[in-house]
């Protein structure tokens, strides 16, 4: 009886404990986005088959929260926040990469992903 209890025990506890990741729930566009997104990097920087998907999980993670910056935030407040994730996402993917795919992701980095793009408007009198 001592044994099933010690078990029963041991087992809720473990439960309770348990980690899940933290992704984010997203819709069919962000997956999409995030799959075209993956594809650039992966011919700059040839991921193997375990970075793939681990990359393409943290580029969706990361459209999610930008998206709910641009809807949150506006002007300076929204591009710090946009400039926080942008620094996060790529710590982020420093534990993803190695060190030569790391370098070459920080250069091309802001050629794919760019942190806001700036609309010009050409109202001359």
């Amino acid at each position: 009886m001592k044994t099933i209890c010690t078990l029963v025990i041991i087992f809720f506890t473990t439960l309770s404990f348990a980690q899940y990741p933290d992704t984010i729930y997203s819709n069919k566009e962000t997956r999409k986005m995030a799959q075209e997104i993956t594809s650039a990097y992966d011919a700059q920087l040839g991921l193997t088959g375990r970075q793939l998907p681990i990359f393409q999980d943290k580029i969706k993670d990361y459209l999610e929260l930008s998206q709910k910056v641009k809807a949150d935030y506006d002007g300076k407040a929204e591009l710090d926040a946009l400039t926080q994730l942008a620094v996060e996402e790529s710590l982020d993917m420093k534990d993803i990469l190695t060190r030569i795919q790391y370098n070459v992701y920080k250069k091309i980095r802001q050629d794919i992903q760019p942190i806001k793009v700036v609309k010009l408007n050409d109202n001359k009198k």
